[in-house]
C-alpha cells in the first residue's frame, strides 16, 4: 500500500510543478506590439507618394518580424524605452530615449524589445508610395 500512495503523491506534487512551470512561463511571454496611426496624408508636391506616422508599443520581450517597406524612407525616434533595431548584414543598434535613426528603402529590419521589465514606444515616419504595402515581412 505504501508504494501506492508514495507514487500519487508523486503524481501530483509533479503535476502541481508542471501546471506553476506552465502559468510562469505564459506570464512571461511577451505581449503583442502594438500601432497607434496618427496620420495618413498625401505628399505636397508628390502625387504618387503618401506620408504614414505611427507610435509602436512594445512590450517587453515583444518583437517584429523581419520586414521591409517596399520602396518607403523610414524614420524612427525612440520615444521611451530602448529597442534594438536589426538590420540584416548589419550591428545591431539600440535606440535609447531621444535618438533616431533612418532606414533605407527595401532594408530587411526588425525591432525587439529586449528589456524584461520596460515598455519601447517609438515614433515612426514613413514616406512611401501609394498603392504599396506599408509592410512585407521576409526572411534576412
Amino acid at each position: 500500500m505504501m508504494p501506492t500512495k508514495a507514487l500519487v503523491t508523486t503524481i501530483v506534487v509533479a503535476s502541481v510543478v508542471g501546471l506553476a512551470l506552465l502559468i510562469e512561463r505564459q506570464a512571461e511571454a511577451p505581449g503583442e506590439v502594438k500601432a497607434e496611426q496618427l496620420l495618413v496624408s498625401d505628399l505636397a508636391g508628390e502625387p504618387d507618394k503618401e506620408v504614414n506616422i505611427q507610435v509602436y508599443t512594445f512590450p517587453p520581450g515583444a518583437s517584429v518580424p523581419w520586414h521591409i517597406h517596399p520602396d518607403a524612407q523610414e524614420f524612427d525616434y525612440e520615444l521611451d524605452g530602448a529597442l534594438t533595431l536589426q538590420t540584416d548584414g548589419q550591428a545591431s543598434k539600440v535606440l535609447k530615449r531621444g535618438e533616431a535613426v533612418y532606414v533605407q528603402p527595401n532594408v530587411v529590419h526588425r525591432g525587439v524589445n529586449i528589456s524584461r521589465t520596460q515598455a519601447a514606444r517609438i515614433l515612426v515616419v514613413r514616406v512611401k508610395p501609394k498603392g504599396k504595402p506599408l509592410t512585407t515581412e521576409v526572411q534576412p
